[in-house]
């Protein structure tokens, strides 16, 4: 069982666990996504309400926060706020996050990219791949991106509200290409659910 302890009681390795998700804020925060070419590269990024549970044996922790970030994938623009849990490990004497101090938003922007790629190429595959188990791929909006050729779409501003479950999403887009009978340039905004499962997120109920 791990044990919660809040920032204002806390002393010993959740000082430093504090100060290690704190000092990011001055020094930045730029994640490297598996397959994607472009790091999230943070502009502005404040974590708040940090809670330090650290497990038995203290050689690992884990940091529960709310995350206000505001950042770019590419040419994407993201603005994002919610829960972020960051597992931290002792290594050499220094409290350091596993991986990145932000997994969640991570997660998130991932499978929207991988979501806005596989819609560019046409790839259905890897489309059934990001929905989760009671979610589907098919739908009108999906066929109308997928009837165009030379297909381009852009996710030009992402805005995630995250949850501790749960990720909604506003997307800006633009989707370009052509039709037999004329060419096509729209461009809107949708609301996007993710779930989360594990470490990762899935669209639900539906991809658009």
């Amino acid at each position: 069982m791990l044990a919660p302890r809040v920032l204002g009681l806390a002393t010993g390795p959740e000082v430093e666990i504090i100060t290690a998700l704190k000092s990011t804020e001055r020094d930045g925060l730029s994640v490297v996504l598996p397959g994607v070419s472009s790091p999230l590269q943070g502009r502005t990024h404040r974590f708040a309400r940090i809670t330090v549970r650290l497990e038995p044996g203290g050689q690992r922790a884990e940091a529960l926060a709310t995350l206000d970030f505001n950042g770019k994938l590419g040419k994407t623009e993201i603005s994002s706020l919610g829960v972020e849990r960051v597992p931290f490990v002792l290594r050499d004497g220094s409290w350091e996050p596993e991986g990145s101090a932000a997994p969640r938003l991570a997660a998130v922007v991932a499978a929207l990219e991988f979501r806005r790629r596989a819609l560019e190429a046409g790839d259905t595959s890897a489309l059934s791949r990001l929905v989760g188990r009671d979610a589907g791929v098919e739908g009108s909006q999906l066929d109308a991106v997928l009837a165009l050729g030379r297909r381009r779409y852009q996710s030009q501003a992402w805005y995630i509200r995250m949850e501790r479950d749960e990720a909604v999403v506003t997307e800006r887009w633009r989707l370009e290409g052509v039709l037999p009978s004329r060419p096509v340039d729209e461009q809107g905004e949708r609301s996007l659910s993710l779930l989360r499962d594990g470490d990762e997120f899935f669209f639900s109920p539906t991809l658009m």
